[in-house]
């Protein structure tokens, strides 16, 4: 029995174009904040007098989220287009348009200026948003872009 001649070279290729080929099509978890955002707070100034200051350590409870046309530091915020209440929810929407640069999401939690934020690529072209309108402020309920980020 003969042994088929298969340069490394090309066995490599082919083993590297599968890989490729089957990360195009495999589905991935939709990006999701975490629930929690532990933040240490620490009194900057000098207390008035008679008081003392203590730093403070808590898990802080995801509110809400924002997107942007980049990274937060670069202060580009975008509003949503539309909000809609359908019975006891609000949906926000933002459509997003073809971008040469990544849209960004970021996480805002309960109580605290602290975020945390992700890119979300360029290929979304609709985020949504769901509160609970039945609170006040509205509590979110869940958040999505689609197509999903990646």
């Amino acid at each position: 029995m003969a042994l088929a001649y298969f340069p490394t070279n090309a066995a490599l290729a082919a083993l590297l174009t599968t890989i490729c080929i089957s990360s195009v099509y495999a589905t991935s978890a939709p990006i999701q904040c975490p629930p929690r955002l532990p933040v240490s707070q620490t009194v900057d100034r000098p207390a008035p007098d008679g008081w003392r200051p203590y730093d403070s350590q808590k898990a802080h409870p995801l509110i809400g989220v924002s997107f942007w046309s980049g990274p937060p530091d670069q202060l580009a915020m975008l509003a949503p287009s539309s909000g809609v209440k359908r019975r006891d929810t609000l949906v926000n929407t933002w459509p997003l348009a073809a971008a040469e640069t990544d849209y960004w999401v970021s996480c805002e939690y309960f109580d605290t200026a602290a975020i945390v934020a992700r890119p979300l690529g360029t290929a979304a072209r609709t985020c949504t948003v769901r509160y609970d309108a039945k609170r006040t402020p509205p509590k979110m309920i869940d958040w999505e872009c689609k197509p999903p980020a990646r």
